[in-house]
């Protein structure tokens, strides 16, 4: 049996990033951001590099909202 993966939008993959309220989570999601950038590579998206970049600066983004909050409460 053969398995096929689907690319789903990446804007799916900001929402479970946008979803994280830990950091254990937001490591979860990192291997997350590795597995869809390489699924994306394997079904011939030219620019995986890009969604690579764009997907690692969200779950910086995340890192730091969820400094502020620590930091702030």
């Amino acid at each position: 049996m053969e398995n096929k993966l689907e690319l789903v939008p990446i804007k799916r993959v900001f929402g479970i990033i946008d979803s994280c309220t830990n950091a254990n989570q937001l490591k979860t999601c990192e291997r997350l951001v590795k597995g869809y950038t390489e699924l994306a590579r394997e079904k011939g998206v030219v620019n995986f590099k890009d969604v690579k970049k764009t997907l690692n600066r969200k779950i910086r983004e995340k890192e730091d909202e969820l400094e502020y909050i620590e930091t702030f409460c």
